[in-house]
């Protein structure tokens, strides 16, 4: 028990403590996973077909947000790294189409 449970400042709340989390729609396919690997935390986020369309990733280098496409193909990256932010765009192939820095 933690001090601020022994001092009532958490009474009626409940704590869940887990590896990963998955929120599933009502026909039981992955909307959305929130794990936590070697790497640090990671939010993903799905579409309707199962496709990943967001996620969210922090680990030792930084935080991270890659968006894809319908065919679930990473299209841009947002990240704040060591050497500042950066900001990239990717073809249908995943290339490089522009990026800052």
């Amino acid at each position: 028990m933690d001090t601020d449970q022994a001092q009532g400042a958490n009474v009626g709340t409940k704590v869940i403590r887990a590896n990963q989390f998955i929120l599933e729609d009502e026909t039981g396919k992955d909307r959305a996973r929130l794990a936590v690997s070697k790497g640090g935390p990671a939010l993903g986020l799905f579409d309707e077909n199962g496709k990943p369309r967001a996620i969210l990733i922090l680990d030792k280098d930084g935080p991270s947000l890659i968006l894809t496409d319908d065919n679930g193909k990473g299209r841009a990256m947002l990240a704040v790294g060591k050497a500042g932010p950066g900001l990239a765009l990717y073809d249908e192939n995943e290339k490089v189409i522009w990026s800052q820095p």
